[in-house]
């Protein structure tokens, strides 16, 4: 994939593919809405159906309970016939939905020399009521029907209604069930009253609840494991009324709604709807006929966008080869005489505007070579000679730094630098004054880099040659101070600590400079020192400076260190602070080498990935004993 033409085809091939991916997944994306769209209308066809079962159970169990308060009305007002037949057959034209009512007493509460008292009103052939010939004459032993004793049981364990097993009407031979409700005297049951439902009814709807071809459901009764009815093909219906759901095949009791389930390798889609008296109903619809025709659409509209989409590439295509595959050939070709050192060769192009522009570009960048070539190797030669000088000076300040640290019977010093940049400003020095007598220093230059490490060389020179001349402190500094004010650049200047230590005493008589106020420990703690304080060195002329002194006693120290330390600042911007410094050095009783380190580390981790922003100069010095 080297060329333009090869570019072309790949770039070519992966618009056909990502328009392709495109097309796919708008058409995957319509398919599941439709599929969506099919199983929600199903549901909404199925639930509609529910929904009218439900109301209607809801109004035999309506018919029940008012039933039942006629029939406790008719038992607490002197139980006459005509009261108990008016009361049943008014109920029954109140709801024609239900085959039948009637009121069913327990053992002789209706007459103490009758068992059987029993009055029920029906719908006849001609949909006229009548009253059932077998209660009126007290033939109706209904005490060993199923359905009595199924709701008497309910009844005893304070159910309101009770839905009896659905059965074969002996007497109508009509698949139906009864609904009871009890009949109450001063909350003892004397009583029920019953509403009789026809099944068929159902079952005739249910026969038309056929989504697709082959779509087939289950009628049962799910609270007493019993089968009414199923119109799944090459099942008798007859036989396998009032079986248990075991027998049917494909029923689970794990079965979820739109949850598929093979059957006799067929995948169906179950809609379950359950009814408010325990039965429920299935309705198993195959998913290739549901989909069927959402996939033919689907593979409609997937040919067609596909078609659409080669021919659309295949124009891209051979208008990218013709307009740009070519121009781009000619720049290719005079970029590699330019890239082979022909900087006097020209691009000629005019079109396309686009390319013709970049032809114009190419012509120019070959003048900005010719020049930027020249610009360079001066460049080059001024950072070589720069990055010459910057080693020079950063070995010139390596090695003006004392490194051998002193450690006698006297006292014990150590000190450590660690620059900003290549060259830093800051600068510590010790040297013996005479026999009995050692200089101590800690300075910052203002600036970094060259001109910083310069001036620090001066004043670092000029305060040491002073006091090792003999001149008193404040004389020494006054000295220095005039030295680096008559060679001060602009804005140059130093703030410095110059201490003399006594060795027979532990005094040191210091000057401070601007300088930031040391740390003297005693015992085992760290305190800052009320310095004195003076101008800083370079700024003013013949500058009368005042002197200080600090008493050490033996093992006592003295910590001296620049603002590189206490400025030590995050990437947010907090400053490593004089408190934090303070605590830091009366956490741990360390030795001199380990507290510098400690120091050194603390400001590491307080300022994380932040770049150094200062130099970091630290001087430690301990007093043993007096001579």
């Amino acid at each position: 994939m080297t060329s333009i033409k090869s570019k072309i085809v790949f770039i070519t091939l992966a618009l056909l593919f990502a328009l392709g991916a495109v097309v796919v997944s708008a058409a995957s994306l319509a398919f599941y809405h439709d599929k969506e769209l099919l199983i929600a209308s199903n549901n909404a066809f199925i639930t509609a159906f529910d929904g009218q079962v439900n109301t209607e159970i809801a109004e035999l169990e309506k018919n029940a309970l008012d039933l039942a308060l006629m029939g406790e009305v008719y038992y607490q007002k002197g139980k006459q016939q005509q009261v108990g037949d008016f009361s049943a057959q008014r109920i029954l034209k109140n709801y024609t939905k239900s085959m039948g009512n009637g009121l069913y007493f327990a053992p002789y509460k209706i007459d103490k020399n009758q068992k059987i008292s029993c009055i029920h009103a029906v719908w006849n052939n001609d949909r006229q009521i009548e009253p059932l010939l077998s209660c009126t004459n007290g033939t109706f032993d209904y005490f060993k029907q199923n359905w009595y004793s199924e709701i008497k049981s309910g009844l005893d364990k304070g159910q309101k209604v009770v839905w009896a097993r659905p059965y074969l009407s002996t007497q109508l031979g009509n698949l139906m069930t009864t609904i009871g409700a009890g009949i109450y005297d001063q909350n003892e049951l004397v009583g029920m009253a019953t509403v009789d439902w026809d099944l068929d009814t159902i079952l005739k709807s249910i026969i038309k609840i056929k989504p697709t071809l082959h779509s087939f459901a289950l009628f049962a009764d799910k609270t007493n494991d019993y089968i009414i009815a199923t119109t799944e093909p090459n099942v008798d219906n007859s036989a396998i009324m009032g079986k248990s759901l075991s027998t049917i095949g494909w029923y689970s009791a794990d079965l979820k709604e739109n949850v598929p389930f093979y059957y006799k390798g067929v995948k169906y889609i179950p809609y379950i709807k359950r009814l408010n008296n325990g039965m429920f109903l299935i309705v198993n619809v195959p998913v290739f006929e549901l989909f069927q025709n959402a996939v033919q659409q689907l593979f409609l509209l997937l040919s067609v966008l596909s078609i659409s989409t080669m021919i659309i590439v295949w124009i891209l295509y051979h208008v990218l080869k013709r307009n740009i595959n070519h121009p781009i050939a000619i720049l290719t070709e005079t970029a590699q005489k330019i890239s082979q050192g022909d900087l006097e060769r020209t691009i000629h192009l005019d079109e396309p505007s686009e390319l013709a522009q970049l032809a114009s570009a190419f012509n120019k960048m070959k003048t900005d070579i010719k020049t930027h070539l020249t610009e360079l190797a001066k460049i080059s030669s001024e950072k070589e000679k720069m990055e010459s000088e910057l080693a020079i000076a950063k070995n010139i300040q390596d090695s003006a730094m004392p490194k051998d640290f002193p450690k006698n019977e006297y006292f014990e010093l150590i000190a450590s630098m660690t620059p900003a940049k290549e060259v830093g400003g800051d600068f510590y020095d010790f040297f013996p004054i005479d026999e009995n007598h050692a200089g101590l220093v800690m300075a910052d230059v203002c600036g970094k880099g060259i001109t910083a490490a310069l001036y620090m060389m001066s004043a670092k020179t000029a305060i040491k040659n002073m006091l090792q001349a003999g001149y008193p402190l404040a004389q020494a500094l006054y000295k220095a101070n005039n030295s680096l004010y008559s060679n001060n650049g602009p804005l140059m200047f130093v703030t410095a600590f110059v201490g003399i230590l006594d060795f027979r005493t532990g005094e040191i008589e210091y000057v401070n400079a601007g300088h930031c106020a040391p740390l003297h420990k005693t015992g085992d703690k760290y305190e800052y020192v009320d310095v004195v304080k003076n101008k800083v060195l370079g700024i003013k002329a013949n500058y009368e400076y005042q002197v200080g002194h600090i008493s050490l006693k033996p093992n006592e120290r003295l910590f001296l260190y620049t603002d590189g330390v206490t400025e030590a600042k995050t990437q947010d911007n907090r400053f490593f602070g004089a408190d934090r410094l303070l605590d830091i050095l009366n956490q741990k009783e360390l030795s001199l080498p380990q507290t510098l380190e400690y120091v050194h580390n603390s400001i590491q981790k307080f300022v994380k990935d932040a770049p150094q922003s200062d130099d970091i100069t630290m001087l430690i010095v301990e007093f043993f004993r007096k001579k």
